[in-house]
């Protein structure tokens, strides 16, 4: 089995150097959506909840964790949600995406805490339209939106499209604020802290948190050991289809973990990781429960540590995810708690 370890301070140190890139007087809402991507929903939000002014979520099962574990923010429902009688029991902030929602909200007479979504690009989830957001504010005026919001589909790095998206979600922000005046504005994707434009009332921050970013770091370490040792000659393959085939004489580690424990695939080839001082690469495809590595400058490889992941150069998150071609979020979540 691999060995998992978060870094709340780290994590904590993240979340003050995101602060130090937004507008003053910008909330912090902390995303903490599918266990926390992987790392604890529980543990990590208790360790923010001094420090964040809002957590949202996916499901109505997480709001509820969340306020049993004593969470008092206020939390956005960022899924659609079905129950909202249990959302108003757990105040809990449900998301308003589409006229037909609004209507069936109407006709059940609830009156929950609301926020608009609306789409910029993504084309997930969000009122598009002018017309049907206007349409859609006409419906709810009675009722309780406290919020707008939506998520870039682009990050700061692609200046054009982020500048295009925020251009599309201040012109539906303007509309929405001739009904609702006070209504919260907030943007999602962690991106945003690099572009102050898109600091509006609030930012929603998620794999940020964990060293998803270049600002941030690494906040987990991921670490396993050499199992057994094999010679291999010239000519000798490695693992499944073998990918791999020694043009010398090599001495190859088999690690314990594998793609059943997040280790990815991608990784196959591809990716080091470091044996005491050497940096060793992954040889052959990851297997379900193993993976290779080349040992043969290692002395003594046998039951010797293996970091995988880890805040050294060449094992960040943000590392691990180029070497692999794979998105951080896909790191993380291989790894859940």
């Amino acid at each position: 089995m691999l060995s998992v370890q978060v870094n709340l301070r780290t994590i904590l140190k993240n979340v003050a150097t995101i602060k130090k890139h937004l507008n003053p007087g910008t909330k912090f809402c902390a995303v903490v959506k599918s266990n926390a991507y992987g790392l604890g929903l529980k543990q990590i939000s208790k360790l923010l909840a001094p420090h964040v002014d809002c957590f949202a979520v996916v499901t109505i099962e997480e709001g509820i964790i969340l306020r049993r574990s004593g969470i008092s923010q206020d939390i956005l429902l960022l899924g659609i949600c079905k129950n909202i009688s249990e959302a108003i029991k757990y105040n809990l902030i449900i998301t308003v995406e589409n006229i037909t929602q609004a209507r069936s909200l109407i006709k059940e007479k609830l009156h929950p805490r609301i926020h608009l979504a609306v789409n910029t690009a993504m084309n997930r989830f969000g009122i598009t339209s002018v017309h049907e957001l206007r349409e859609t504010l006409k419906i709810l005026k009675q009722e309780q939106i406290e919020g707008v919001y939506t998520h870039l589909a682009h990050e700061s790095g692609q200046l054009k499209q982020v500048k295009n998206a925020l251009n599309q979600f201040q012109k539906l922000t303007r509309i929405c604020q001739q009904t609702f005046p006070n209504i919260l504005i907030h943007a999602g994707c962690s991106g945003v802290i690099n572009y102050p434009p898109a600091n509006f009332h609030m930012v929603r921050i998620g794999k940020a948190l964990y060293g998803g970013i270049k600002e941030t770091k690494t906040a987990i370490t991921v670490t396993s050991e050499i199992i057994a040792i094999k010679k291999l000659k010239p000519g000798a393959s490695v693992g499944y289809n073998g990918t791999f085939t020694a043009t010398h004489p090599m001495v190859i580690g088999i690690v314990r973990g594998g793609y059943a424990d997040g280790i990815p695939i991608e990784f196959s080839n591809r990716v080091s990781v470091l044996v005491g001082k050497e940096y060793c690469p992954i040889i052959g495809r990851v297997c379900m429960d193993y993976f290779f590595i080349d040992v043969s400058k290692v002395v003594n490889p046998l039951s010797k540590r293996v970091t995988i992941i880890a805040p050294y150069p060449g094992l960040t998150l943000l590392d691990r995810s180029k070497q692999a071609d794979m998105i951080t979020c896909d790191l993380l979540l291989g790894f859940r708690q």
